[in-house]
């Protein structure tokens, strides 16, 4: 658990990039809510969800989402 203190409760990741080829828009958004019922900071492991709020989002690989995640990770990892 957690030291008491300063504790992270949720965090919200936005995220922006050029839209695709095909899009009439210029850019697409991405929000990522982290999220946990005892709050990020005591959870054990990492039992915290996501919650993904878009009105577009263009992806080539299920590696582009990973690189989403891997990036949330190290920024509220201990």
């Amino acid at each position: 658990m957690a030291e008491q203190g300063l504790l992270l409760e949720r965090a919200t990741f936005e995220f922006s990039q050029d839209s695709n080829c095909v899009s009439e828009k210029e850019y697409e958004f991405l929000t990522v809510e982290v999220e946990s019922s005892l709050g990020i900071d005591r959870e054990e492991g990492e039992n915290y969800f996501y919650v993904l709020k878009t009105e577009q989002w263009s992806i080539d690989s299920e590696e582009d989402l990973k690189k989403i995640f891997d990036r949330i990770q190290r920024a509220i990892k201990k």
